[in-house]
């Protein structure tokens, strides 16, 4: 049985605290208004690749707009966790591995991806180094549940996360914002848009966010254990986006986006060795040498580097055909990831790892849709080809120059062709219909790193593969009222295959399809005031597909089965024009049926049989049946308050947002446990009459919580990435 780790944290009753404090403010205002009617924001979905009410839409949908974005301190993707229920976003620096209802595996290397699909108004977005984006002006967030194969295709068995941004608009806006907080972290933004001439509008934005991090790196000098450097996680992220529509006439328009992120992001590599029960590496006493003894320390020999760019080119086309409306989406992404990290993680120069990915996918689609009183009907094509190039380098013993040892070049290719239809029966019921053919291949030519029985290095090329895909959807949806819904579905899902070119070994190189059957009962009820959402869902997967680490890389198992079940609602109410509350919470039981491949990383400690490998991990395949699914934490809770003070001269916007999870393992094996915490933020923000003008004050991880983000087991030993500790700050943004 191998040997668990945990981290443990206090849990208080903070957020409750929080809740209840907020809402007891003094409510002199609240009560003058309370013949005004107050409505919560409301969000056009498009989770049926076309605009409707979310009351409307048989899935279930966290749908979030930009002022609760924004009262939500909201910077980037990975921070609508705490706004989402069943939603989680584990971090490896500008890594990001989200995961639905506990369904979610990203891998960082050719031919990887996550399982819950990321769009960034209509465009897929497979890599997921780039998935974390920073923010700039979203419209909105869409978070869609449960497997969303018929509409979005491959890769989102876990479900799919839907960004929009704002269009160049004719009227001249435009806004300036300077943020600084703990750590020197240092936030500017500018946004504008406006019309060039009538028929032309143009927009564009550009962030820059820079921080020394939270990270310090310690070494053993002459005068004992000394700060090295106070920088080890720091990072400097830029992102740029331009915008050009041209409205042809009135019924068509073309629009143009052109996309930048330039990102140099030291956590990701600046892994720790820290243990809360004090488990130190093997290689510390063979050295002499200090680890991390806390989660805001690292040791390592010399600084590690990540670097990641993309450049992002889409065209939009949309006309209204007699018919139809018709949508062309083309996009261009060009982008590279370099690795330097020291994978020992301690100061001594024992082993160095470096790898570099370099990406160039092409996506088209084209789309039609109509709506009409006795029936809805959206149908496309679909053409990905992603050109992947992977370089695997390593150093020896002693930071040897560092020699080629793997790589690939991969070319994954997929078409697909859907439809999805909705009939309306009768007044108050509704019976929609899907299904989507896909085609993948994926071919490769490359050296892989194996060792023989004589330890001699093996080299091996792999065949191509190819699968295709039927994902159907079924749903009934009935209304007993005009502000209630009704529906029971059943949909299938499908992550594609892939080849494991990031691995040290010769085995498990293709991975089989991972396939889902999903049944959801679901409820909604939409007043204006009050917003209710609920279900209750069954997943059965085949094949799914699970990340574990060989060495400093990522590959993928296939789990034969599994199974997901659990609860999913959140309720919004608006008590009046100044208060507002949202609650959530997921309860989900997750576990592997026949998973007889599960690895594990078990420590040898017979001395004599073990010799120099001593107290050194190595990793077995084990047995994970009845195991839970990594990252699938059974109970998860969101809560969010807003309370707007009016003064004589503006106004006073207070928001909180609490985020709890109960406890999880980041391995199949149940070897890595992180124990329960919470996240609280609060953010206080002062708005003159005019609305041109804000100071806000803003504070993330109140309780100065302990909790990793993401583990990488070893050969030395378990190395952890650890969320950021409390942190505040200020921010000033104008507006014209």
């Amino acid at each position: 049985m191998p040997t668990q780790h945990t981290v443990k944290t206090t849990l208080g009753s903070a957020s409750a605290y929080l809740a209840l404090g907020l809402i007891s403010l003094p409510l002199a205002n609240t009560a003058s208004a309370q013949n005004e009617k107050a409505y919560l924001e409301e969000v056009v979905v498009t989770a049926q690749r076309r605009e409707e009410k979310s009351l409307d839409v048989p899935i279930s949908i966290t749908s979030i707009g930009s002022e609760s974005l924004a009262k939500g301190d909201v910077q980037q993707l990975s921070d609508i966790m705490k706004l989402t229920p069943g939603l989680r976003f584990d971090n490896q620096g500008a890594l990001a591995q989200p995961t639905i209802r506990g369904v979610g595996t990203a891998v960082a290397v050719s031919g990887g991806g996550s399982n819950v699909g990321i769009y960034t108004d209509g465009y897929y977005s497979p890599n997921p180094f780039f998935a974390d984006s920073d923010f700039l002006k979203p419209e909105s967030v869409q978070v869609l549940k449960g497997p969303q194969g018929t509409l979005f295709g491959r890769n989102s068995t876990g479900g799919a996360i839907l960004v929009t941004t704002p269009s160049p608009s004719q009227d001249l806006t435009g806004e300036l914002s300077f943020a600084y907080s703990s750590f020197n972290t240092q936030q500017a933004k500018a946004e504008f848009s406006g019309g060039v001439t009538d028929t032309l509008a143009l927009d564009v934005a550009l962030q820059q966010r820079s921080s020394d991090g939270y990270l310090d790196n310690y070494l053993l000098g002459a005068n004992g254990l000394a700060k090295a450097a106070d920088d080890a996680g720091s990072y400097d992220r830029q992102a740029l986006r331009l915008g050009a529509q041209w409205q042809l006439n009135d019924t068509t328009s073309i629009l143009f986006r052109y996309s930048q992120a330039d990102i140099e992001d030291r956590t990701s590599v600046a892994a720790n060795s820290y243990e809360e029960n004090g488990r130190l590496f093997a290689a510390a006493a063979a050295y002499g040498v200090p680890l991390a003894t806390e989660p805001t320390r690292v040791s390592v020999d010399f600084q590690p580097e990540f670097y990641a760019k993309s450049d992002v080119f889409q065209l939009t086309v949309k006309t209204e055909l007699p018919f139809a409306s018709f949508t062309s989406y083309t996009q261009l992404r060009k982008e590279r990831t370099d690795n330097f990290m020291d994978f020992d993680f301690s100061a001594s120069p024992i082993f160095h790892y470096r790898y570099d990915v370099d990406d160039e996918v092409f996506t088209q689609e084209f789309l039609l849709s109509s709506t009409t009183e006795t029936v809805s009907w959206t149908a496309g094509l679909f053409f990905f080809e992603n050109e992947s190039t992977f370089k695997n380098n390593q150093a020896s013993f002693g930071g040897a120059a560092f020699f080629r040892n793997g790589g690939s070049s991969t070319l994954t290719q997929s078409v697909a062709a859907f439809a999805d239809v909705t009939f309306t029966l009768s007044d108050d019921l509704f019976l929609t219909g899907g299904l989507r053919y896909g085609y993948d291949e994926i071919s490769d030519a490359y050296l892989t790193l194996g060792v023989d029985a004589s330890g001699n290095l093996i080299r091996q090329s792999v065949d191509d593969v190819d699968d295709s895909n039927l994902s159907p959807r079924l749903v009934l949806r009935y209304t007993p009222s005009e502000n209630s819904s009704v529906f029971l579905s059943y949909t299938q899902g499908y992550k594609a295959g892939l080849l494991n070119v990031g691995g040290n070994t010769l085995e498990g190189i293709n991975v089989e399809p991972e396939k889902i059957a999903a049944y959801e009962l679901g409820y909604k009820w939409q007043t204006g005031q009050v917003t209710v959402d609920a279900s209750t869902f069954y997943y059965d997967y085949q094949d799914l597909q699970v990340a574990t680490f060989d060495g400093p890389t990522s590959i993928i198992e296939n789990a034969a089965n599994s199974t997901v079940y659990g609860l999913d609602g959140q309720v919004r109410i608006a008590f009046s024009q100044q208060l507002s509350v949202s609650v959530g919470g997921t309860f989900i039981a997750a576990e592997y049926e026949d998973f007889d491949r599960s690895q594990a990383w078990v420590q040898c400690l017979d001395f004599v049989a073990c010799g120099a490998a001593f107290g050194m991990f190595s990793p077995q395949y084990v047995s994970a049946d009845g195991n839970e699914m990594q990252r699938s934490p059974e109970f998860t809770a969101n809560l969010g308050v807003n309370y707007i003070l009016p003064l004589a001269e503006g106004e006073i916007d207070l928001s909180a947002t609490a985020y709890y999870t109960s406890d999880f393992y980041f391995d199949s094996s149940e070897s890595y446990q992180q124990d329960a915490y919470e996240l609280i933020s609060a953010r206080a923000e002062w708005r003159n009459a005019q609305d041109n003008l804000s100071i806000a004050l803003f504070a993330d991880n109140l309780t100065d919580a302990e909790y990793r983000t993401q583990v990488l087991p070893q050969q030395l030993g378990a190395l952890s990435m650890w969320g950021a500790p409390r942190s505040v700050g200020a921010e000033l943004s104008v507006r014209f």
